[in-house]
């Protein structure tokens, strides 16, 4: 309707109430109306939030006068008829500590646009303006602005940022803490961190493990770099994680264990899983947010947006994004053969991979990924971790196909290369594998995308001199088909699953399992228990369902060998050799 600038102003109102207070003005609203929503869901998050629950209240003035708002649906508002300029002014709700939505406290203020501002409907393309205001409510520290949005002006009271339109207004979270802050540049290309939140990191070594994680990326995709800077936004918690890409930045949740510290040289598990995170996150830039599906070029912010193409977008990056701390030489090959073997072992773990397809598990994401029962290992399969097996199977049957000529990092370049502006429809993946290897890989996708077929793992490893085998684990009540949460005094059962003895003996998800053959069995013991009952051998499970006793005689079978363990292989010959380097390098 319009390219007229849409101005924002957004305030940590009550940050003890944890409520940000908003004004939007239009200059030239729909003269029969304007309409007004608010996304129902976050990019790079495949479900329906319904992100207007959170809007307590909403005023509409004109000419100094308030004028009337009607709520048309859930995330949808419309104003009375008026020519003459409006602002909307209402407060929001904000008080989750994840990344995909809004938080406010003394200690910190962030939010997603797409969980704040509203979008007036006719004016997508417009440009945007906010003023992010300073809380005037007694904060702990000195707070500062972070965010990748274009900076206009610096004032006392607050910060004015631009955008070029709304789905770039949303695609730029803000940060608002005292927080530490570095910064370092790559290719003249300026990036920065901050943390916020407890922490007592090794800032040093952090950043030179970024650069090295960031030059990996870029090199990857030939020098190009789809944004002129970058920040990774960090909170560091007591025991959460999670990410989430953007246009030029990412939004991280760590535990303060799994941020470096001067007192621990080594690289521990849990800074490898936060070196992880940044990894997958800043691959995104590339892989998702500039190339993505044909459909996300066009997206329905109010609904579900439909693609088969997760497992690419997401299985792939996932595939890359631990085989990059091995080729920026941050882990050791058997650090990384480690860490390969448990994304395997995920997969083993659930039935649903004999289910659910690859392709399926990418449509289904917004309605079984993301809501997960306690059925889900029976039912889905996660477009993450499969979707990094059967990069890794597709990388190696390339290369098996070409004489070792061509592997799946040409694919992703090839499709850098020519698929920006259109997007990916969801055969072009293996076009292009077929146009680079002069192959026909029907067969493969049918069988392994489209199919439930265990991927040739054993023979992809082999071709490369890696050994893979699968076991059973110590301690490990999976092979008896269920899983517990061992918090609490006695184990509560939360998965069972399908086709195994606990299956079969009548255990049901819930069943707080008491003793065995008479004898107590705390929860942190079980394990061991039942370790020590052989193959056929009868026991007697008595727990409490629904806080009533009951006995449960259980046959002790153990179900397939899904523990993966990955090692050199020290008798490989020469050629294998010479590939194994290549894959491991790049």
């Amino acid at each position: 309707m319009s390219n007229s600038l849409i101005q924002y102003q957004i305030t940590p109102k009550n940050t003890n109430a944890h409520i940000f207070e908003v004004h939007l003005t239009l200059d030239n609203p729909n003269p029969m109306g304007q309409i007004f929503s608010l996304p129902n869901w976050i990019l790079g998050s495949y479900l329906i939030r319904d992100f207007s629950k959170h809007i307590v209240s909403i005023k509409a003035h004109s000419n100094k006068q308030e004028i009337n708002i009607k709520k048309l649906d859930k995330n949808h508002w419309i104003t009375q008829p008026c020519k003459q300029k409006i602002t909307l002014i209402y407060e929001v709700y904000a008080f989750d500590l994840s990344v995909r939505c809004a938080y406010l406290s003394n200690q910190r203020a962030f939010f997603n646009g797409s969980s704040v501002f509203l979008q007036p409907l006719g004016f997508e393309d417009s440009p945007c303006e906010v003023l992010i205001n300073y809380p005037r409510d007694a904060v702990i520290g000195q707070w500062r602005c972070a965010t990748s949005l274009t900076l206009k002006d610096k004032q006392k009271e607050g910060e004015i940022y631009t955008a070029n339109n709304y789905l770039d207004l949303i695609d730029h979270p803000v940060e608002m803490a005292d927080f530490t802050r570095f910064e370092f540049s790559l290719a003249n290309t300026p990036h920065a961190m901050t943390i916020t939140g407890e922490h007592s990191t090794d800032i040093d070594r952090l950043r030179t493990d970024l650069i090295r994680i960031c030059t990996h990326h870029i090199n990857f995709f030939g020098g190009h770099i789809p944004f002129d800077d970058y920040l990774f936004l960090t909170l560091a918690t007591g025991k959460d994680y999670g990410g989430l890409e953007h246009k030029k930045s990412s939004s991280l949740i760590c535990a303060r264990k799994e941020l470096p510290t001067q007192d621990q040289p080594d690289i521990t598990p849990e800074y490898t899983r936060f070196l992880a995170l940044c990894s997958h996150e800043y691959f995104h830039a590339w892989w998702i947010k500039t190339i993505k599906p044909a459909s996300f070029h066009k997206l329905n912010m109010s609904g579900e947006n439909y693609t088969e193409q997760l497992w690419i977008f997401e299985g792939w990056t996932s595939y890359y994004d631990e085989l990059s701390l091995l080729r920026a030489e941050l882990l050791s090959v058997e650090q990384y053969l480690s860490l390969f073997a448990q994304t395997i072992t995920k997969v083993q773990q659930g039935h649903g991979r004999y289910k659910q397809s690859l392709a399926a598990s990418s449509f289904d994401a917004w309605t079984k990924f993301y809501q997960q029962d306690e059925n889900a290992p029976n039912a889905i399969v996660s477009y993450y971790t499969k979707g990094a097996l059967l990069a890794f199977v597709l990388d190696i049957e390339i290369r098996k196909r070409t004489n070792d000529k061509h592997t799946l990092d040409e694919v992703l370049r090839l499709i850098w290369d020519n698929y920006q502006t259109t997007g990916l429809e969801d055969d072009t993946a293996q076009r292009v594998v077929e146009h680079l290897t002069q192959s026909d890989f029907n067969a493969f996708f049918a069988q392994y995308l489209y199919g439930v077929d265990d991927l040739p793992l054993k023979q992809a490893f082999e071709y490369i001199g890696i050994n893979c085998e699968f076991n059973h684990k110590q301690n490990d009540l999976s092979k008896f088909g269920f899983a517990i949460n061992n918090t609490q005094k006695y184990a509560v059962i939360t998965h069972i699953f399908d086709n195994t003895c606990a299956q079969l003996s009548g255990l049901y998800v819930g069943d707080k399992i008491v003793n065995i053959n008479g004898n107590e069995v705390p929860a942190k013991t079980l394990g061991k228990v039942m370790d020590g009952y052989g193959e056929g051998e009868g026991i007697k499970i008595n727990i409490l369902r629904d806080e009533l006793p009951s006995e449960i005689p259980l046959t002790i079978t153990h179900g397939e060998k899904i523990h993966a363990t990955l090692t050199l292989n020290s008798k490989a010959n020469k050629t294998t050799l010479k590939r194994q380097k290549q894959w491991l390098k790049g």
